[in-house]
């Protein structure tokens, strides 16, 4: 495949199906790294495709001027949204000699990328929460999370909610196969202390307003909404509410959103640094990136970006580009001092926001939870 390389993205780059990315003024330097970046451009995630693009070119040219400069050639290739273009994508990552592949940012085409990747592996980056079962059958990590997966966060929200010591909590959850892992994540993590939990789905509306509880942990996205209007009293009662991790939105013109004053939510704590958002806002053509959602659209662009920056530092540390290296590289990078991840490719250093909702259905920033 090697000596066809040059040949087949010839041919891929005149049809038009993968774009490269390079510094146009920069001088012929060594190493150099080909990475391959699995990105979204149309569907529900088509936001995600022009932030990760801008971030990447923003890691070539700061790798490339660096004072240990690296030469990385990224290629992009649209995942697409169903089934058959998810194969062709994965086909097309496989006419590519690549090193080091950013992964999907949703878990079913993570999941097409993973099982493309049991022969002749490569390292695999991903720079957002996916299901943690990808990747667990590896005798040895390949995949690299740069985000925190659902168990996690669960697992700091069961946490946070031990910490106001309920004698009894309701864990409901939609029908969706991560929300009930999460409904079963937390509950564990809640039953190890000591609290009584009952287990709900979100339907089981009759046995939910018979219910008590002293908290109550929501485990549903769009349901959410319907859920609230249909149990405003009810929840209104509740003392404690929290929200599952990721499901925070702007209620307030909702009619029942003052039930949700003092709820509480986590999110993971991004650290986003003002020079990279203005980098960023650069590159996407001063594209104003502000607002109270605009951190978790800027965490995908940073984590796009750090995936770049660790597959260069392992080139530049292991001194060669086979599979094996850069994954053994990879696995031992570190932050502050730190390892980035666990022996299972799992990120080691969650940290998570704390947001409060007040009685106008808007959330605050209120603290901050470690991960254990």
């Amino acid at each position: 495949m090697r000596k066809l390389r040059n040949v087949i993205i010839a041919v891929l780059i005149s049809a038009g199906g993968i774009y490269l990315v390079s510094v146009g003024n920069a001088k012929p330097i060594a190493p150099g790294l080909k990475v391959s970046v699995l990105v979204s451009d149309s569907g529900e995630l088509s936001f995600a495709g022009p932030i990760q693009r801008a971030a990447a070119r923003v890691a070539v040219s700061d790798l490339a001027q660096a004072k240990n400069p690296v030469r990385v050639e990224v290629s992009f290739i649209d995942v697409g949204d169903t089934q058959s273009q998810r194969q062709k994508a994965m086909a097309r990552l496989r006419a590519i000699d690549t090193d080091v592949v950013i992964a999907p940012i949703e878990s079913q085409s993570a999941e097409a990328l993973v099982e493309a990747n049991t022969q002749s592996p490569i390292p695999i980056i991903a720079p957002s929460s996916l299901e943690d079962d990808l990747g667990s059958k590896s005798a040895k990590p390949w995949l690299f999370r740069l985000a925190t997966s659902p168990s996690q966060d669960s697992y700091a929200l069961a946490e946070l909610i031990s910490r106001a010591k309920p004698k009894s909590t309701l864990v409901v959850s939609s029908s969706q196969s991560i929300a009930r892992a999460q409904q079963r994540s937390v509950s564990f993590g809640l039953a190890m202390a000591g609290i009584r939990v009952t287990n709900l789905g979100i339907k089981d509306v009759k046995t939910i307003q018979k219910s008590s509880p002293d908290a109550l942990a929501l485990f549903s996205m769009g349901e959410s909404i319907d859920f609230f209007q249909t149990l405003e009293t009810w929840v209104a009662k509740v003392p404690k509410v929290y929200l599952v991790p990721g499901n925070m939105a702007d209620y307030s013109g909702y009619p029942w959103a003052k039930v949700l004053e003092g709820a509480q939510a986590i999110s993971p704590r991004e650290d986003i640094p003002a020079a990279f958002r203005s980098d960023l806002a650069k590159a996407m053509g001063n594209r104003a990136l502000t607002g109270p959602r605009s951190n978790a659209v800027l965490g995908l662009g940073k984590r796009t970006y750090d995936g770049l920056k660790i597959a260069a530092e392992a080139l530049l540390k292991a001194k060669n580009s086979t599979p094996e290296a850069l994954r053994l590289a990879i696995s031992s990078a570190q932050r502050d001092s730190k390892p980035l991840f666990d022996r299972h490719g799992f990120f080691d250093q969650g940290e998570y926001s704390i947001f409060r909702y007040g009685s106008n259905g808007t959330f605050s920033l209120s603290s901050v939870i470690a991960q254990n």
